[in-house]
């Protein structure tokens, strides 16, 4: 019940120092109502009830405890594909690229690789930083060569839960550009001269989520309950005949 809580304001607990002075140094002036040194209460022969000293001491623990904020953070799964490009130097042209750069802009919640095997690989591991990962496709210029892919592209997905991998092979010539493919991972083979983005959209929708990706679930309500019970249990004590 308790996992993964902590305080968002823990050097509050140093109050708790504050009160323990001053009940073992500030004297007693008036009938205080909070925290008074119930030993100098009624008469002198007259000792307070064990339950009225611990129903003062956990009504000021538990305030403190509700002021210090007990949170635990929730973090709400986002589904979404990861998702690699493995591009044929090729069929690398401005068109493939505008493409591949509408496909990325209408999946918020997938995850994007980038490879493309030529003389110097370019491969840009999986990221949701949409923004840089259009700038990098914008800028890409390669010298077409004869390399081909192989199941090593199986490293892109390294973080990637099961289920959710997914190979986007863009090639005119396929047979010509694969040498082997993870057998775990869906593949798409794409001419990049067809209209491909709406067809993949269609046959993979992209996942929606709603509401936040993160928040804090806050538990300051229940010492601050317990506190408060507390108090009306010393309240009841300071009320009784011989305690006022």
């Amino acid at each position: 019940m308790f996992e993964g809580i902590y305080f968002q304001f823990p050097k509050l607990s140093f109050i708790l120092f504050f009160f323990l002075a001053c009940e073992a140094l500030c004297p007693l002036r008036t009938n205080a109502l909070y925290f008074p040194r119930t030993l100098l209460f009624g008469e002198s022969k007259m000792r307070p009830p064990l339950w009225m000293w611990i129903a003062k001491w956990a009504m000021i623990s538990f305030f403190i405890v509700a002021l210090m904020s007990p949170v635990r953070e929730i973090k709400e799964e986002v589904e979404g594909y990861d998702i690699l490009f493995a591009i044929d130097p090729q069929s690398l042209t401005s068109e493939t690229l505008s493409d591949i750069q509408t496909f990325i802009k209408g999946r918020e919640n997938d995850r994007f690789a980038l490879f493309v095997p030529a003389s110097s690989d370019i491969m840009i591991p999986l990221s949701d930083d949409y923004e840089k990962l259009l700038k990098i496709v914008a800028q890409l210029s390669v010298v077409p060569t004869e390399e081909k892919i192989t199941r090593q592209i199986d490293r892109f997905f390294s973080t990637t839960s099961e289920g959710r991998g997914w190979i986007i092979l863009l090639s005119e010539e396929p047979k010509h550009f694969v040498r082997s493919l993870p057998v775990d991972k869906e593949t798409s083979i794409i001419a990049p001269s067809e209209d491909w983005v709406e067809a993949l959209d269609r046959s993979h929708p992209a996942f929606s989520v709603i509401g936040v990706q993160k928040y804090f679930e806050y538990f300051y309500i229940y010492p601050l309950f317990l506190g408060f019970l507390a108090m009306l249990a010393y309240l009841y004590g300071r009320n009784q005949k011989g305690l006022r």
